[in-house]
């Protein structure tokens, strides 16, 4: 199952309000979540066929975006909507690889016992753990 969340921003800008919502993809696990909040009025402008070279994306980029709904393999009792979409990604990132995980175990058919999820998160945070954010240096012979 794809990880969706719907965002809304609403703002008022002379004299009229305007509400901007837009339906987003959520990777497994987000990196950087600061760069994804930062990249966030962009895709909410361009799904709503907005300039981003004008006053009301100024107006959409220092305003409040909320998540409004989310579709994930998160139980949505575990989150009350609206929400900050600062406040969702924290959330997101906490609970987002334990619902992850499970459905690999699930897919597996593999009891979801305490040694088993201990085992997957440990597998999940080594991978991530040894995963290279940097891109490799340019000037090395093999590259």
């Amino acid at each position: 199952m794809k990880s969706t969340m719907k965002v809304r921003s609403t703002f008022d800008f002379r004299g009229e309000t305007f509400c901007y919502e837009s339906d987003v993809d959520l990777p497994p696990y987000i990196d950087d979540i600061d760069l994804f909040l930062q990249q966030l009025p962009s895709r909410i402008a361009q799904q709503n066929q907005l300039d981003v070279i004008s006053y009301k994306f100024e107006m959409l980029e220092s305003s409040e975006v909320e998540v409004i709904h989310f579709d994930s393999r998160i139980d949505s009792a575990e989150i009350e909507l609206p929400m900050p979409v600062e406040t969702f990604l924290e959330r997101y990132q906490q609970i987002g690889s334990d619902a992850y995980l499970q459905e690999i175990a699930q897919k597996h058919q593999l009891d979801w016992d305490t040694n088993t999820a201990n085992a997957l998160k440990a597998a999940y945070l080594l991978g991530r753990s040894q995963s290279s954010k940097a891109s490799p240096p340019s000037n090395h012979p093999w590259f």
